[in-house]
């Protein structure tokens, strides 16, 4: 069952620890956020080509591993442990698009180089002004027909819009709302980086004024309402993993740090708020073992299952986020220090692909509350 790591889920999440320790350590990610770039494209090619991470669910038939949600979710947890600047759930989430859609040829064409990363793609559905991550009747239009559709709108925190070679893009058409693919280097395509608050995570405004696309067929209601639901546990994965770093990072910090001639972790004061933050991370990562297990298992369940984990994730690590530099004392707030950055993540992925008060709706409706 995927309550439970099997032992090679656990030689999985060791292989991506080890990875993490050794290539990307919180001062080569310093590197990276400070550079030009969005991610460490060796780093990128050797998760994506020589780990498999990009392919993991992707059937072996379009060139993935064929892998399970909860192998996903081993991974994932120790990239946000690490806070590894990656396109990673950009391409889980177009691969999960696709997946999800009937359109064999567009299959059969992306997933492939999706698999063995040497194409990054980007799911783009957030529009200015709507509450909603995905839309019911998106603002961006379509016109035309066949090889002569074009693109008019704005898309908004689209992730790694900066970096995609194509884009999924809703918009809507003459029968309605649908899923078109957009080249990343399009005519009429303007795509501007994003200065957000998370600097390992890579965002963009991306505006369609008459660019050429081609219409994805499929129900992309059905796929979309999918990619809800695997955007939910790819993210409460990584915020889980990042969590327990917060937590055993101050953990340790309350082991070593003396006043008044004891360990700050010696007074109640501090120990209740580091009880606290374990209770927050037991809670949401049974949540999301839980969520883990419905999508490999009981996909009929998954959209309730991984809405609750992320309503508990996301809420849990923001708070424990800012609990770490809290305790940390002064030094938590200086750059020198790691934890402000664990509580930048933990904002804007308190918001990311919905927010708590969307994923609560979400999870509602899921019940049919």
């Amino acid at each position: 069952m995927s309550l439970i790591f099997t032992d090679d889920q656990k030689s999985l999440a060791q292989t991506v620890k080890r990875f993490v320790a050794d290539r990307s350590p919180m001062p080569r990610v310093r590197e990276v956020i400070g550079g030009e770039h969005a991610y460490d494209a060796e780093v990128w090619s050797r998760l994506a080509g020589d780990l498999g991470l990009a392919g993991l669910i992707i059937p072996e038939e379009y060139g993935g591993a064929g892998a399970t949600h909860a192998d996903l979710s081993a991974a994932l947890r120790e990239l946000g442990a690490g806070l590894v600047p990656s396109p990673l759930l950009a391409c889980v989430l177009t691969a999960g698009a696709l997946l999800a859609l009937d359109d064999e040829p567009a299959k059969h064409d992306l997933l492939p180089r999706l698999a063995e990363g040497g194409l990054v793609g980007a799911l783009a559905v957030s529009e200015p002004g709507e509450r909603h991550w995905i839309p019911g009747t998106p603002a961006t239009t379509a016109t035309g027909s066949g090889d002569a559709v074009t693109l008019s709108g704005t898309k908004i925190a689209v992730l790694n819009g900066a970096e995609a070679g194509v884009l999924l893009v809703q918009a809507t058409g003459p029968g309605g709302a649908a899923l078109y693919l957009v080249e990343g280097d399009a005519a009429g395509l303007t795509v501007s980086r994003d200065a957000g608050v998370d600097p390992t995570r890579s965002t963009a405004t991306v505006t369609f004024d008459g660019t050429p696309a081609r219409p994805l067929a499929g129900d992309a209601a059905a796929a979309l309402d999918r990619v809800a639901d695997l955007a939910n546990l790819a993210i409460a994965a990584e915020q889980s993993g990042a969590m327990l770093a917060c937590l055993t990072m101050t953990t340790e910090y309350a082991k070593v740090r003396y006043t008044f001639g004891q360990p700050i972790g010696a007074y109640q004061g501090v120990k209740h708020k580091l009880a606290d933050m374990y209770n927050r991370w037991a809670l949401s990562d049974a949540a999301l073992r839980e969520a883990t297990r419905a999508a490999d298992e009981e996909p009929a369940k998954l959209g309730a299952a991984a809405a609750a984990a992320r309503a508990l994730t996301s809420s849990g690590y923001l708070t424990s986020a800012k609990e770490t530099m809290l305790l940390h004392g002064g030094i938590g707030f200086t750059w020198e220090h790691d934890a402000h950055f664990y509580y930048k993540n933990a904002i804007a992925g308190n918001v990311l692909a919905g927010d708590g008060d969307y994923q609560l709706d979400r999870l509602a409706d899921k019940l049919g509350v």
